[in-house]
């Protein structure tokens, strides 16, 4: 039997999949963002501290 999609996808349904899958999908991209800015700001530290060391060459 065919069903049609509109059956399928009803009200309960589909805040189901909003908050199981929608949800947590957003969250990771978030923690994503904020994991990379912090590393690139980690990066950018390392640099400056590169760019005023000492180097002694004989």
């Amino acid at each position: 039997m065919e069903y049609p999609l509109g059956l399928l996808v009803d009200d309960p349904a589909f805040s189901f999949l909003v908050l199981w899958l929608c949800l947590p999908v957003g969250l990771l991209l978030v923690l994503l963002i904020v994991w990379l800015r912090f590393l690139l700001s980690l990066d950018l530290q390392v640099a400056g501290y590169r760019s005023h060391a000492i180097v002694l060459t004989p």
